[in-house]
């Protein structure tokens, strides 16, 4: 196929990445960004390399080829993704086997993982149930936090794909894929992340002991870094 059109649907630093990899390949691409997406101070957005955007509703209009979502915030309609001739295919920055939709990292870190990996798959009308094309794995860095992670998985993703491009473009890669097993998958909406802890009842105790303000707050160490528990003066919900 001369010349294919590439959709890539993209947000934050992943999107960022993955954008500057295309646009750096001379290949036609349009970008699709997630609404509202602004610069933030821990992250990039592809809007920065002033990219051709286009909106979601138009996507299927571009006639694409190739679809890539990196960091895409919207489930895509199957009229979407059974379009491109050369496939729809998701950079999932979590292990799709074990860790579908929001927050993979995230559940791996409170689960004690010491490894983590990363998945290029097709998409379908699941939520990263897709067939798998490539996964990468790697070690979690004790007393790595969620920020630290995120950078980490951000850039394997990254390279998982660059790994995977040539492979993309050919069209390959529909020959490649395998089903997933999905004996351990477990799937979580953004709307499901609860940021209420549930500490054993010696911590709260000593947190309501020492959360007043003649002395020093009270804190824990993990792995060298200091944490600080500070009451949340305008937080009256649980009261």
């Amino acid at each position: 196929m001369a010349d294919p059109r590439v959709i890539c649907m993209c947000g934050m630093d992943l999107g960022y990445r993955i954008a500057e990899f295309l646009l750096s390949t001379g290949v036609e691409a349009a970008f699709v960004v997630n609404r509202g997406e602004t610069t933030r101070e821990w992250y990039r957005t592809p809007l920065e390399l002033g990219i051709n955007s286009i909106s979601h509703r138009d996507a299927a209009a571009w006639k694409p080829d190739l679809i890539i979502t990196a960091y895409y915030h919207r489930i895509l309609r199957s009229s979407v993704f059974d379009l491109p001739p050369l496939g729809a295919w998701n950079i999932h920055l979590g292990d799709a086997e074990r860790y579908r939709g929001a927050y993979p990292s995230i559940r791996a870190l409170i689960n004690g993982d010491a490894t983590y990996g990363v998945t290029l798959h097709r998409i379908d009308k699941g939520i990263d149930t897709g067939d798998i094309l490539e996964k990468l794995f790697f070690p979690i860095p004790p007393g790595s936090t969620g920020r630290d992670l995120y950078y980490l998985m951000v850039g394997k993703g990254v390279e998982l794909f660059r790994g995977q491009w040539e492979h993309l473009l050919s069209g390959e890669a529909l020959n490649m894929t395998r089903p997933q097993n999905g004996l351990k998958a477990e799937t979580m909406l953004r709307k499901e992340l609860t940021h209420r802890l549930h500490p054993d009842e010696e911590f709260i105790n000593k947190v309501r002991a020492l959360t007043f303000p003649p002395f020093p707050p009270p804190y824990f160490v993990c792995s060298g870094r200091r944490y600080v528990v500070i009451e949340d003066p305008e937080d009256r919900s649980t009261r």
